[in-house]
This record gives C-alpha cells, structure tokens and sequence, in this order.
C-alpha cells in the first residue's frame, strides 16, 4: 500500500477500502440478504393481500436502512477488539485518516448507496413476484426530496454510531444506544430544572416547555427562532465533522 505516512492518499484509501470489504465480504453479504429477504417477504406477503399496501411499506424500508446502517458502523472497527487482528489493522501503511475516511465512506456513502439499491431490487422483485405493473411513481419515493433528506438524516447520526465503534471495546452498538439514551435524558433533567429554576413553571403543554407569558419578547424570540435554527444549523453541519474528530483522536489512541 505504500510506505506509511501521514499524507492523505486516494490510491492507499482506495485499497485499504478494498481490504476492508474483502475481509469483511461473507458477513456483509449474509447480513444484506438477510435483511433484504426479510423484506421481500413481507413485501410479497403485503402485495398477495394488499396490493395498494406496498406503498405504506416505506418507512419499514427505511427503518431498515436505518438499524442495518447503525449496526454496520457500529462494528466497522471489529478488528480492534482481537489483540491479533487489532495488530495487523493498526500496521497496515496508511494514516489514521485514511482509516478513518475508509471507515467513514463505507458506512455512510456506500451502505446508503447500496441499501437504497438493495431496497429498489426488493421493490421490483415484489411487483415481478405478485405481478403488479410497474407504475411511473413505483420507485420515486428514493429519490424525493423526503426520502433523500431521510438518508441525509441516517448519513449524519451514523456518525455517532461511528465513534461509538471505536470509543466501545465491545457490544459497540448496544452501549451506543444505552449512551445516546443516558445523555439524553440527563440533558433533559438539565434544562427541565434550568427553566423551573429560571421561570419559576414549567408548561410541558407549550411547544417551548415553558409559558411564554413568563418571557420578554427578546428572549420569546430567541426560543422561538434564534435557538431552533443554531440547533439545526448544528445538526446539519456541525454532527459529522464533531464526532468524525472525535472517531480519529479514537483512533490514535488505539495505537498508544
């Protein structure tokens, strides 16, 4: 692969990515058809008892992207966890990141390109088993703006999942969900008590979680649109490049 530096290489990226798959091949490829056959069951089943049904099944579709996506990141480090693998993974000439590009472009680029692939083929293969034609509309829920921002939602919250898979030594995807879950409601305690303490009532009956009467128009304002929008300018573009630093200092301290 060339000798080891820490100069980012599309060549040394492209193998260690080949690596990667190649080694990882039987388990991806039992994984997707598992998951994929699940799937054209229950889609034959719907289409054999309610043709117009196979429409509502999108979002099992996509929640299946979702969990398949989320439990491949979660073990795309699984090399780490054996001393003897762990040593080959962390020798191989390439610099962290590159493993961590590789990392990062299998389980959000290429897994969303392949599972929506792999959900199309499951789409057809319905309409062919149960013989329903195929209408203009059959796959346009891909490529929609709602669908495509459904796998834009998955490509930045794997990046949890990600770090996850290199801060965890073991059962990566179960302890990353336990995290999120402890987090979350830890940060919810926080700001319950921050706006009692503040506001003196807490309104969980108001979308702002607090009666507005209690506020001046500036801070009304300010939960109103100021916070909505640094939240979600945050997740939109500050989630990924967060925790992909947070995944390559993981990185690093593997090799201590």
């Amino acid at each position: 692969m060339g000798n080891k530096n820490n100069i980012f290489s599309i060549k040394r990226l492209l193998l260690l990515m080949k690596r990667q798959v190649f080694v990882n091949f039987t388990g991806l490829l039992i994984a997707f058809a598992s998951i994929g056959g699940m799937l054209l069951v229950v889609s034959v089943l719907t289409g054999f008892f309610n043709p117009e049904g196979i429409r509502g099944l999108w979002p099992l579709y996509f929640v299946a992207l979702f969990l398949g996506g989320y439990i491949f990141s979660g073990n795309i480090f699984s090399e780490l966890n054996s001393p003897q693998r762990s040593i080959t993974f962390l020798t191989l000439p390439v610099s962290n990141l590159e493993r961590l590009a590789m990392a990062w472009l299998l389980t959000a680029i290429m897994y969303s390109i392949f599972a929506l692939v792999g959900i199309a083929l499951v789409i057809l293969l319905t309409h062919l088993i149960v013989g329903i034609p195929l209408a203009a509309g059959t796959f346009s829920a891909i490529w929609t703006w709602d669908g495509l921002k459904t796998v834009l939602i998955y490509v930045i919250t794997q990046s949890v999942f990600l770090f996850g898979a290199i801060y965890f030594r073991k059962l990566n995807f179960f302890k990353t969900i336990l995290s999120i879950f402890v987090i979350q409601s830890v940060l919810g305690l926080i700001v319950t008590i921050a706006v009692f303490l503040i506001f003196g009532t807490v309104n969980f009956e108001s979308h702002l979680g607090f009666q507005s009467a209690s506020l001046s128009p500036g801070l009304e304002n300010f939960f109103r649109e100021t916070l909505p929008d640094i939240m979600e300018f945050a997740f939109y573009y500050l989630m990924i490049p967060f925790f992909l630093v947070l995944t390559w200092f993981g990185i690093k301290e593997r090799q201590v």
